[in-house]
């Protein structure tokens, strides 16, 4: 696997006070932003990291709730600034997956120099490889 691909996947949480039965979730707000706090400590819980207080959360959700909750976030995406959106780890993840699928490679002309990631639509975080073209800069100043 793909070094990039590791390291970005490494940074996915694991145990950690993000995944502690201790929170509560308000939002979002009009920025579409929510805010996680912990009861205990009335903190925003580390990302990297979990307290003495640490309790994994367990859930009753079934997977049907699971994919309505993930529908729901999919239609907040879209209301995202793109730029944020290409700084999510799950853009991030995906794009990396992309380039080491194809090898770093054009589509059109199959350079390997300066080769990027570019949306042939708007389905930010749900996205295929059909979704997506991998252009290097001179392709892409010949498709404008």
């Amino acid at each position: 696997m793909n070094d990039k691909i590791k390291e970005i996947e490494n940074k996915l949480p694991k145990d950690c006070c993000c995944l502690c039965s201790h929170l509560t979730l308000e939002g979002p707000d009009e920025f579409f932003k929510y805010e996680i706090k912990c009861v205990i400590n009335d903190s925003t819980p580390d990302p990297k990291d979990y307290c003495e207080h640490f309790e994994v959360e367990h859930s009753d959700l079934t997977t049907s709730d699971l994919d309505n909750l993930y529908l729901n976030f999919l239609e907040a995406c879209i209301k995202v600034k793109y730029e944020d959106y290409l700084n999510s780890l799950y853009w991030k993840l995906f794009r990396e997956q992309i380039l080491y699928k194809n090898h770093y490679r054009c589509t059109i002309c199959h350079s390997n120099e300066n080769v990027e990631v570019y949306h042939l639509n708007k389905k930010f975080g749900r996205e295929t490889e059909d979704d997506v073209i991998l252009l290097c800069s001179k392709c892409l100043k010949k498709d404008e």
